[in-house]
Formats: C-alpha cells, structure tokens, sequence
C-alpha cells in the first residue's frame, strides 16, 4: 500500500513537472497587433526611399497578420500596390533554391558535403555543395559590366552554366567568402541533373505546391494583371530583360504573401526537420576556422538580445526585396518594391515591430568603437579589396592614398571632410552592407574593379555610398566614391 502510494506520488509529481515544461515549450511572446502603425511606417520608407510602389506582409505563428501595400505598381494606370502585386525578387530566389537543395537532403537524394564536380567539372579542387551555399567555394559572381542583355535565352538552368562553369576560381574552396549567384546557378543547374527533371518541375513539386505558393513564378509571367511595372531611379521604366540566365540565384517573380509562407516553411518542422535547419542557420566557417556571415543559403544576423535573425535580400534594376525569419517571435517579415533601394533587415525588423507594438526594437550588432585600426579592419573584412589599406594607412604612403581619396570626393559630397579616414572618424563604423562585391572589367589598364555598396545605420540611414576600388601593382585603391539617393 505505501509502494502504491509512493508511485501515484511519484506519478503526480512527474505529471506536474512535464506540464510545467511543457508550458515553457509552447510559451509564446504576445503582441497587440496595431495595422495603422505598420502601414504608417511602410507609407514613410516609400516616400523617403522615393519608391513608386511597396508591399510588405508578416506572418506570425503560422497566420498572416498584417499585409500591405504603399504607391502604385503601375504609375500610369495609377493601380495600387498590394500584397499581391507580383514583383522580380532578385537574390531572394536563393532562398527558395536553398529549399529545393534541402528537401532533396533531407529525402536523401543528395549531401550538403557532396563534391559538385560529381555533376559538373568546375576545378580540380573539391568543392562541397555546403561551400557554394556558402558563398565560400571561389566561384565567380557577376562582373559588373558584364552584358547579361547579350546572354541567349536558356531553356534549361543547367545550359545556362557555360557562361561561368570553364572561368577559373577566383579562391580555393573555403580560402575566402565571395558572393556568388552563379554558384546558386550551379546549384539548380545540380538539382536538374540529379532528379533528372527540370529545376523548375522539381522547384514546383518540392516547394511551391506543398507551400501553396501558388503566387510565384521562375519566369516572367506577362500575363498576370497583378505583376508589376518596374522602375529605374528616375522613374523611367526599366528596359525588358530576359532572366533565364539566372533563375536560381535571381531570376525568380513572387509576392510578399508566398515569401512569407516560404518563410514559414523554415520556421516549422513540418517541411524540413530541425537537424537540416540547424545546418542551414550554422555560419559557415573558412579553411582557417574564421566564421562567416552566411549559413547554407541564408545570411546568419545576430542581434543585441542575443537572438538571430535570418535573412537573404535582393536587388537589381526595377527590384528589391528582403525576406527575413525571426525565431524568437516565431514571425516571417517580406519586403518588396518596384525600384531599386537599399532597405534591409533593419527595416524588417523595425517594420515587424510597429505591427507587434513592441517599444524595443531589437537591433543589429554593429561595433561602436572608434578605434582606428579597427576600423580599417572591419572595411577589410567588407571586402578582399582592402587587404593593403590598413597596413598603408600610417605608413609613407598614407598621404598618396589620402589624397586620391580626397581627389575622387565631390563637392559638397562629404562636408568639411578631406579624407576618407576623417570621414570614418566622423561617422563611426555602425554600418550595413546591402549590396555584394562586383567585379568590374574594361579599365584602361585593364585590371579589375570591384564596388561595395555600404549605409552607415547610426548618422544616414537614409542614404548610401558605393565605393570603387581598383588593383594597381599589387596595391588596392580607392578610384572612386559615390552616393546613391
């Protein structure tokens, strides 16, 4: 009798503790959701970003909360945007790539360690898929003058790689993080020969149809009365291109109401299981054991209370668009507009917070030291360019390169400010980079360029320079500084 009674304790007690845990487990963060907030905040970023036409939508726990559009999709018909204006989303079609990779993971078909070359000859250096996830495996992204309009039409995403497969690497596997959509390409063009369908049948089976994105499309859909005219920054129109060049990595149409399902889709486990997300959200690390800032396929955020955000924006002419996923409040947050502009995960998030009504927004972990050195540090880590700029800055050659630097300033540019470190001093070195590397060709003597597009969060967050930097002699300078509107 006192051994039963000790056990139906015992049960009692167990069944108290696991209803506690299990509390714990499905405790969620409460909002109060406040749409006027959230369509104020959308009306404002489209006005000083001077964008024609915005959507934005948010999920949390699963359910659309709030969704929205701002301006007009087609200025001279005065049509409105809406969350289901069908826009261009540029790099953000890498994420819907890196679904269809992982699905066929997950189901075995494929390993993230799997040597690409097994599908196609790239290097004789082993190159993991997890690497050109990544954007660690040398491959080259776009060149910056390179003419995509003279590109022929690519049935098959997996013709489309003879445009970059026979180049060279530009870095041996996991030397260097280099961004590249031609790897994402690469990517597609491996999932259409290992399933033996085309990329975008196995696209529309293994992501589309099972998330009910029944709003996007690989290809240009021009009969749909809800895509979008897309502008170029005087408002002009852009000029039509064919994008079948670059499906996988930004070739994609959707709306910011299937992005949000996508989004979804990664928060759950329902779609992928927890152990193939964790690989995905995992910074990638180089050769030398130094972490970079993506995972396999999404850009890995951390923020000041210690959460993560994950995200992959895109931009091109006519286009941009984010998609963010933000765990902690188990909420999706796309973004898209009809122009080229430079908003990002900041806005994201701030966006998200208006809707959720929540007075502390997190923010994203930028280095608020003024420490020289650290500086030029931080820049050389923005980009492989300015691997000699800090070992020449307090050197003898620091008045050269001050004073190209000054030169290249436009009146009125940089107020008061002669020089590029003072103009760092100046700012401080809060910063978000929107924009990835893009190699320039054709200079007079013949070296490459490359641009970085950077906004400096904590004094401009309104605006944005593009700086361009060339190779002379073994020493990188800068030839020209810019600002974008």
């Amino acid at each position: 009798m006192g051994l039963s009674k000790t056990i139906c304790r015992n049960i009692l007690v167990l069944v108290v503790i696991f209803g506690v845990i299990s509390a714990c487990k499905g405790q969620k963060h409460k909002t109060t959701i406040d749409k006027g907030l959230g369509i104020s905040y959308l009306d404002s970023l489209r006005a000083d970003k001077n964008i024609p036409g915005i959507s934005a939508a948010i999920t949390v726990d699963g359910s659309l909360v709030w969704e929205y559009g701002s301006g007009y999709s087609d200025m001279s018909q005065k049509k409105e945007a809406s969350s289901h204006t069908l826009y261009r989303i540029a790099s953000v079609s890498k994420l819907i790539t890196t679904a269809a990779i992982a699905k066929m993971v997950q189901n075995n078909a494929i390993s993230f360690s799997d040597d690409a070359n097994q599908y196609f000859r790239i290097s004789d250096n082993e190159i993991s898929i997890a690497r050109i996830l990544s954007h660690t495996s040398g491959i080259r992204h776009y060149y910056y003058n390179e003419k995509i309009e003279n590109y022929p039409h690519y049935d098959k995403v997996s013709d489309a790689v003879e445009i970059f497969i026979d180049d060279p690497l530009e870095s041996a596997p996991g030397e260097k993080f280099r961004y590249s959509s031609f790897g994402i390409n690469l990517i597609g063009a491996i999932i259409e020969k290992k399933s033996k369908q085309s990329f975008e049948d196995f696209v529309q089976e293994n992501v589309l149809r099972p998330l009910k994105m029944n709003h996007t499309f690989m290809r240009e859909p021009k009969s749909s009365k809800d895509l979008s005219v897309f502008y170029e920054s005087d408002q002009s129109v852009v000029s039509e291109i064919d994008l079948s060049y670059n499906i996988p990595g930004g070739g994609m149409y959707s709306t910011v109401k299937d992005l949000v399902k996508l989004g979804d889709a990664f928060l759950q486990n329902s779609y992928l299981k927890e152990d193939i997300k964790n690989q995905l959200f995992t910074n990638a690390k180089l050769n030398n054991g130094e972490e970079v800032t993506y995972g396999l396929g999404w850009i890995v955020q951390k923020l000041k209370d210690g959460s993560k955000v994950y995200y992959h924006d895109g931009h091109m002419d006519g286009t941009h668009s984010i998609l963010a996923i933000y765990p902690k409040f188990n909420t999706s947050i796309s973004i898209i507009s009809n122009k080229g502009s430079n908003f990002g995960v900041t806005e994201a998030l701030e966006l998200f917070c208006k809707v959720n009504t929540i007075d502390n927004c997190p923010e994203i972990i930028a280095d608020n030291t003024n420490d020289p050195e650290l500086i030029m540090k931080t820049f050389q880590n923005l980009s492989s360019g300015f691997q000699d700029f800090q070992s020449a800055i307090g050197t003898k050659d620091r008045p050269k390169i001050e004073g190209l630097i000054s030169d290249t300033f436009k009146s009125g540019l940089w107020p008061n400010k002669n020089t590029f470190t003072d103009f760092l001093m100046e700012i401080g070195n809060e910063f978000e980079v929107f924009e990835q590397d893009f190699t320039v060709r054709g200079l007079e003597n013949g070296e490459n360029a490359f641009v970085k597009t950077i906004r400096f969060q904590n004094k401009y967050p309104n605006k944005s320079w593009f700086l361009k930097y060339v190779l002379n002699d073994s020493q990188w300078s800068i030839i020209s500084i810019g600002e974008y509107n």
